[in-house]
């Protein structure tokens, strides 16, 4: 009976370890420019975000995993390594991710998955409206609107996610100076601080 359930217990821990192959991916690279004048745009902020999706009888339940950004440099160009997630618990949980939100102060933001993008995988342009306002993504570029009035940017002001505040510093400065600059409320640095 022992040998029974050695060998039981040998088998989940088996199934469990390889049901689920690792989703390693990445790098992403890419370049943001502005719609209208093809400029680059230096200091934009990429943020890529993983969460952990457990299964439950409710329907699933998603929480913060992990979180990387990265500002873009003088030519609009930003790379983020390779990131795999580790799940060991891949019976009653999955990852998710990652979701990318691109963000720089006077631009329309992005938040969405741009994996295909930014790895080569799609060839596509594709352009979408969002609040009134046209983007574009193709291989390697995303392109982001200039906001020419406090209104509209107040009107697509990202906000907070679910992001580590350790490892998104650079989005929180971006958000914070955009707050102030539309009349906004700063928000809380580590600690209740705000600048």
């Amino acid at each position: 009976m022992r040998n029974i359930i050695i060998v039981f217990f040998m088998l989940i821990l088996g199934f469990t370890l390889f049901i689920v192959p690792a989703l390693a991916a990445g790098p992403w690279k890419g370049k943001v420019i502005d719609i209208e004048t093809k400029e680059p745009l230096e200091g934009a902020v990429v943020v890529t975000v993983w969460e952990r999706v457990y299964r439950t009888p409710a329907g699933a339940s998603s929480y913060f995993y992990e979180a990387k950004e990265t500002l873009t440099g003088k030519e609009g160009r930003f790379e983020i390594p390779s990131y795999t997630p580790i799940n060991l618990l891949p019976l009653i949980s999955y990852m998710r991710g990652p979701l990318f939100t691109i963000f720089k102060p006077g631009y329309g933001s992005l938040t969405m998955v741009l994996d295909k993008y930014l790895t080569g995988v799609s060839t596509e342009v594709y352009e979408m409206e969002l609040s009134g306002k046209m983007y574009r993504l193709s291989t390697g570029l995303i392109e982001l609107p200039p906001l020419k009035t406090r209104e509209e940017r107040r009107k697509v002001f990202p906000g907070l996610l679910m992001y580590d505040e350790a490892n998104t510093k650079n989005y929180i400065r971006l958000l914070n100076i955009e707050a102030i600059e539309i009349g906004l409320d700063p928000y809380p640095e580590k600690g209740g601080k705000t600048k």
